[in-house]
């Protein structure tokens, strides 16, 4: 994983993101000026994914929780 990005995002943008702050294929990627951008992994192998989904995600159909074991 590069510097820029990474793995969870914070406690106050859970709710923002939906279902993608819980799911295992979320990265956040921050660019060199602080915003933000919520990728979903799962696109690169599935393109019917979208790569930056639109906020918040209610339903998704590939969403996995994290393994930390927590379900939406």
């Amino acid at each position: 994983m590069r510097s820029d990005e990474s793995k969870g995002p914070a406690a106050d943008d859970r709710t923002k993101l939906g279902l993608c702050a819980r799911c295992r294929f979320h990265r956040t990627q921050r660019s060199s000026r602080g915003s933000a951008f919520h990728r979903c992994e799962r696109a690169g192998g599935d393109p019917s994914f979208p790569r930056y989904p639109p906020m918040p995600v209610v339903h998704c159909r590939g969403f996995e929780p994290e393994e930390d074991g927590r379900e939406p």
